[in-house]
């Protein structure tokens, strides 16, 4: 989602994550849950906390 600056489709971040739907879906309930993401229209969603958008953009991917 940092990569764009727009709200991200979340079958877009499936795919670049290769992660199937189920999975993209359990992690956008839990972030949405927690406040850190919003909906932003039909099947989009957006940072919610003012600064993250920015401050994620600035950090070192994370390696798996």
């Amino acid at each position: 989602m940092a990569k764009v600056d727009e709200p991200a489709y979340a079958d877009d971040i499936g795919r670049r994550l290769e992660a199937n739907s189920n999975l993209v879906a359990n992690y956008r309930t839990r972030l949405l849950d927690a406040g850190l993401i919003e909906p932003a229209g039909h099947g989009r969603v957006a940072f919610a906390i003012p600064g993250l958008h920015e401050y994620l953009r600035t950090r070192p991917p994370a390696r798996h």
